[in-house]
């Protein structure tokens, strides 16, 4: 076999030793591509008749403001936070901080706050979670008293409100009104509102 016979018998070999491990590379990398991944946005609106909060909510907020007006009878709906996760199919999302909710000036009186979504799932009609939990231990003032110097300070105290829900469905691309929580020692609202987005890769 002259010289030239055996450099093509060698490639040919390579060739056919090469190809399944070729292909089981391939096999892998379509395996570990990733899953979808969603943005889930939480809208914490407050409604109240106090005279200083701003009336208006943000433009892509427009049909809830509607519905709010349409259902409630405040006359101020302000948006307090909102609060983003991303999270893929069968995905948890558990948010815990300390924030000014519901407007509190000073540090030592900020709402404890905490909300969840559970075993999400997308589905062909939009988007599912069997669980879904918001909690705050939010400040009220109960009362005052003077130190040494004769400054009055506040009594505040923590009242724990929340809501839990299981089986929860939601459309794409739609502010959803998911719930609402009474404000304690106050007429104002707190309401929830969800929207489920693509976020791509």
């Amino acid at each position: 076999m002259n010289l030239s016979k055996r450099a093509l018998l060698r490639v040919a070999l390579a060739l056919f030793v090469l190809a399944p491990l070729s292909a089981s590379f391939a096999q892998s990398d379509t395996s570990q591509q990733f899953e979808p991944s969603y943005e889930i946005a939480l809208h914490v609106v407050i409604g109240s008749n106090d005279a200083g909060s701003r009336p208006d909510l943000p433009a892509s907020l427009a049909s809830i403001s509607k519905q709010l007006k349409s259902n409630f009878s405040f006359s101020n709906y302000r948006l307090a936070n909102t609060f983003l996760g991303r999270i893929s199919n069968t995905g948890n999302i558990e948010y815990k901080s300390i924030s000014n909710l519901l407007g509190e000036t000073e540090a030592e009186s900020q709402t404890f706050l905490e909300w969840s979504m559970g075993n999400f799932r997308s589905l062909p009609s939009g988007f599912q979670a069997r669980s879904f939990r918001f909690g705050a231990r939010v400040p009220v003032r109960t009362g005052s008293f003077k130190d040494s110097a004769g400054v009055v300070n506040p009594v505040v105290n923590y009242e724990a409100i929340g809501l839990s829900m299981s089986m929860l469905g939601l459309p794409a691309n739609t502010p959803t009104l998911v719930g609402t929580i009474g404000l304690p020692k106050s007429t104002g609202t707190i309401f929830l509102v969800a929207t489920i987005r693509n976020a791509g890769m």
